[in-house]
Order: C-alpha cells, then sequence, then structure tokens
C-alpha cells in the first residue's frame, strides 16, 4: 500500500471513533461541557506547551504534548496545502494556462488540485510525446532531506513528565537511518575514510564554503562573496584568472567562498562550512558541528534523513505526540533540480522563450513539490498515527475532566483535518510529476 492510501483511514475511521469517544467521556456533566464548549484555549498552530486544558494533574503534560501535536501537523497539512498551489500556479501559468480560468479561481484543497491538474496538462501538452516544446522531459536531483531538530524533541519528552527533565546529553536519541549532528567542544573527526561534515577549522580539505580568515585569501572555484583575484585556484599549471563573465571566481577570495559542486576540495585557513576530509575543530568559545566523533563533549543538534528514535523516558502516548511534533517541525531542505529536456529544432524564436521559460519555471516551482512528494510523506504519516494512539489513550483514561474532553474533540477534529490536507496535497504533487521523469 502506498503512502497516499495508507493516509485514508486515518480520517475516515480513526478520528470519527476519537471524536465520538471523546465527546461521550466529557459531556456526562452537561453543565461542565457547556461552560467549556468553546475550548478558547486550543489554536491550531501556535504553541501549546503551557496552556492549561483543565485535565487531572497527572495527565497534564501528555495532554498538552497531544494538544502540540495537533497544532505542529496542522501547520504542515496547511503549508502543504499552501506550498504546493503556488507551485502548481506558477508553472501553469508559466507553461501557457489562461490565467482567467475558471478552475483557477477555486480556493483551498479545491483550488490547489485546479492549479495541479492546470500544470499536469501544461506539462504534457509542452513536453508530451507529441509536446510542442519537446517530445520528453526528466527531473534530476538530490532527495530531498528533512532535519529534525532534537532539542524541540527533549523539551517535549521533558513535559511529559512534570516531575522530571530532559538531559539530551545523558539521554541521547538516534537518528535512524539517517544522519545525527552534534555540537562539539573540541575535534570531529570522521569514521573510516569518509568525509565529515564540518562547520568550524578543518585539519584537511575543505568542499562546500570557506571563509577566509587572518589576511590569508583561499582558492576559489564558485562564489566570492568578497574580492576575487587571479591567483592559484587551477594549482601550479593552471593559475585562475580571477573574476569570470559570469560573476564567478576562478582564482583567490578574500571573502567567503561557496565552491561549485564540481570544484575539487581546497585548502581552508578559515571556517569550513561543508565537508572536511580530516578532522573538523572548533575554537576556545565556538563549538563545532559535526556528524562524526567527538574525543570531547558532544551534545546532540539534529536528525538529517531518518528519525528520531530513543532519548529520554517518556510513556507511550506521549513519546508519539513528542514524534508527530517533531517530524512536523522537521526542516525540509528543497533539492537543486535540472530539468533535462530537448527543444525542438523547428521552434519559432517565441518558441524558444517559450522553453527556456518552462524549464526556468520548472527548475524553480518542482523542489516544493518535491519535499511533499519524497521527503516529509513517511514521517508526517507515522506522526499523525502516533497523535491518533495518544488521544486514544487519554480519551480511555477517565482523567480529562469536562474542558479537556470538549478540548479534545477540536483537537481530534484537527489531527483529521491535517491529515486529509497532506493527503491530498500528496495526491496533487504525485499528479504533477507524473508526466516527468524523476532521477
Amino acid at each position: 500500500m502506498n503512502l497516499k492510501n495508507r493516509l485514508k483511514p486515518f480520517t475516515a475511521v480513526a478520528f470519527s471513533a476519537l471524536a465520538l469517544s471523546t465527546v461521550i467521556a466529557g459531556c456526562s456533566d452537561l453543565k461542565d461541557a457547556q461552560d467549556a464548549a468553546c475550548c478558547k484555549e486550543f489554536e491550531a498552530g501556535a504553541d501549546m506547551t503551557n496552556v492549561d486544558f483543565g485535565v487531572d494533574a497527572s495527565i497534564k503534560g501528555t495532554f498538552s504534548a497531544f494538544a502540540s501535536a495537533a497544532s505542529d501537523l496542522s501547520a504542515v497539512g496547511t503549508g502543504s496545502i499552501s506550498d504546493i498551489t503556488t507551485a502548481c500556479r506558477n508553472i501553469a501559468l508559466d507553461l501557457g494556462a489562461d490565467a482567467d480560468d475558471p478552475a483557477g479561481q477555486k480556493s483551498g484543497v479545491d483550488g490547489m488540485k485546479a492549479w495541479c491538474t492546470l500544470a499536469s496538462g501544461q506539462i504534457s501538452a509542452n513536453f508530451g510525446a507529441s509536446g510542442k516544446l519537446a517530445g520528453s522531459i526528466s527531473a534530476k536531483f538530490e532527495p530531498p532531506k528533512c532535519t529534525a531538530s532534537l532539542t524541540a524533541q527533549a523539551n517535549c519528552q521533558a513535559q511529559c513528565d512534570v516531575s522530571a527533565m530532559c538531559d539530551i546529553k545523558a539521554n541521547p536519541p538516534t537518528c535512524t537511518g539517517g544522519t545525527l549532528t552534534v555540537e562539539c567542544g573540541g575535534s570531529c573527526t570522521a569514521s573510516g575514510s569518509a568525509d565529515v561534515a564540518c562547520t568550524g577549522s578543518c585539519s584537511g580539505k575543505c568542499s562546500g564554503s570557506c571563509k577566509a580568515s587572518g589576511g590569508v585569501k583561499v582558492d576559489c572555484k564558485g562564489k566570492c562573496e568578497g574580492t576575487c583575484t587571479a591567483g592559484a585556484a587551477g594549482g601550479a599549471t593552471e593559475k585562475g584568472t580571477g573574476i569570470q563573465a559570469d560573476g564567478r571566481c576562478d582564482g583567490q577570495c578574500d571573502g567567503t567562498c561557496t565552491l561549485d559542486a564540481d570544484a575539487p576540495k581546497i585548502e581552508c585557513t578559515g571556517q569550513c562550512d561543508g565537508h572536511c576530509d580530516a578532522a573538523c575543530k572548533g575554537s576556545a568559545d565556538v563549538k563545532v558541528q559535526c556528524d562524526g566523533h567527538c574525543d570531547v563533549e558532544a551534545t546532540p543538534l539534529k536528525c538529517e534523513g531518518g528519525k528520531l528514535e530513543g532519548g529520554c523516558s517518556a510513556d507511550a502516548s506521549c513519546q508519539g505526540s513528542c514524534n508527530a511534533s517533531a517530524s512536523a517541525k522537521a526542516e525540509c531542505s528543497p533539492p537543486s533540480v535540472s530539468i533535462v529536456a530537448e527543444a525542438k529544432g523547428s521552434l519559432s524564436a517565441e518558441g524558444k522563450v517559450q522553453y527556456q521559460t518552462a524549464i526556468a519555471s520548472l527548475e524553480a516551482n518542482l523542489p516544493k513539490i518535491l519535499i511533499v512528494l519524497q521527503a516529509r510523506g513517511a514521517n508526517f504519516t507515522a506522526g499523525i498515527q502516533g497523535a491518533i494512539d495518544a488521544g486514544v489513550k487519554l480519551t480511555g483514561s477517565g482523567k480529562l475532566g469536562a474542558k479537556g474532553a470538549v478540548c479534545g474533540v477540536l483537537i481530534a477534529s484537527t489531527i483529521g483535518t491535517a491529515s486529509e490536507n497532506f493527503a491530498a496535497s500528496l495526491k496533487a504533487a504525485g499528479d504533477v510529476t507524473a508526466s516527468i521523469k524523476l532521477n
């Protein structure tokens, strides 16, 4: 079963049962329930950490984590609708759709579906087997990854037990299937022959970017934020010529050099922000961030491209809510997309302009679509399930009180809407990319 299908039963069955059982549990005292009926305390997208929902003290932290999960999931669900709609609208219009098309006048989920249908149609019309601009199209990119904050996870786990603190150093979580980044007070080295992700001083060669220091310029093949001059960038037999016609630097930079993806690694006398093939070190007052082995105290920071697991002890339902918030709050970096298509030789001057406009639009807008399609999907689905399980357990606790019960209905409904919005976004993203070969 694919991801889109796995999302469907969450709203159709689980949330109906959860909402109904919560109403029954909370409305045994009608007067109290009526007094609390509005549940003004809950607000989707807001911080719910310190909100008093009137529940028993023994589940206060767990209920707050549940409410926070709903709030965070709602933000992602709403954001995905907005992001996909904007991307589809841009693609559709740039590739030739009519801005006054009645289908594009809708809003919300319906508006997203309409714009994505128009975008998909324009892609096929321009780049399909009988396309006006080209006969085929593909997109090359590195799969997008999401980075979850370990600090956010630790803070949530701490509120699960009001009598405990979560020491992330003593109880570091794991990053299953991804890369764990730590803040290191000393030197950080990679395992084996691998490079280490590094934000600090690199004792070897650096890829990514290098900020020069101490008046020493750095060799640069890429973008120089500073002054670029001719120098030894090309090596002893091929000197760099300095600033290029396109604004790139091929020489030496006295500021920050961001290397081209295919540029060789460089000696970095300043701060490296990328990868280091030796040891990455901090300074007396600045700790280094890396994904290798730290020789002194290390503080876990973030999990990239994987699933956060473990950490401080929390009961299963509260942990489920924490996992949901962590996945929702994860920052996802859009991939750099390169479109591969061969323009038809018979294109007119106007057709060539349309071709370039279409390629530029796809490269600019597909990244947002790919984040929903390939990065957030699985973790968001797991987060939804964890929040559902937490809600079901809270409902059966008998400790909600009138206000907590009514708020539980609203929170459950919010999670249901988040699930529906994300499922719709996921389907729309898949429909748009269906006619593009993704590499």
